[in-house]
């Protein structure tokens, strides 16, 4: 799987790729799931031959035999990823939802921005508090690196119109 989107969700990684295929091996395993458990369910197969009577027969999951840290393991296709993760939390589902719909629909690289201008942000105030000289600069990039974060949160609201603060 080329160009894999990291998400967090509740501090656990979980990668989509560009067209909003998620890594079911990887978002299962925080719940002690597998995918295969739920490729198997008798409501699994029911929607899977719906979904190919309605939309034809195109390859729903996809498994790379990558490593784990370079992408490998089962992909989902996003029209089966929300039912994916309703079986492993309603909470996931909705927040898979949203993720699909930013990454099919929304500005992903406003957000991306946005997620790289906080961890900036984050990584220099520990730099500063760890090291008594950064405190100068510090005091100096902080006011810079806030106003970023500010613009580009108000950016990606624009752009999702969601609160993600």
């Amino acid at each position: 799987m080329s160009n894999i989107i990291p998400f967090d969700f509740h501090g656990h990684a979980v990668a989509f790729n560009g067209g909003g295929w998620i890594n079911a091996t990887q978002a299962a395993k925080q719940f002690g799931k597998l995918p295969n458990e739920w490729l198997r369910l008798p409501e699994t197969i029911e929607y899977l031959k719906a979904m190919a009577r309605t939309c034809g027969e195109i390859p729903y999951v996809k498994t790379s035999r990558a490593r784990a840290d370079r992408g490998g393991g089962t992909w989902i296709h996003p029209k089966l990823a929300v039912a994916f993760a309703r079986w492993l939390s309603a909470d996931f589902a909705v927040w898979c939802d949203v993720q699909i719909d930013t990454l099919l629909h929304g500005d992903i690289g406003i957000r991306q921005e946005y997620e790289g201008a906080c961890r900036i942000l984050d990584e220099r105030e520990k730099l500063a508090s760890a090291q008594g000289k950064g405190l100068a600069t510090w005091r100096w990039q902080k006011p810079v690196l806030e106003r970023r974060v500010e613009h580009l949160l108000e950016q990606l609201q624009l752009t999702l119109q969601l609160d993600v603060a």
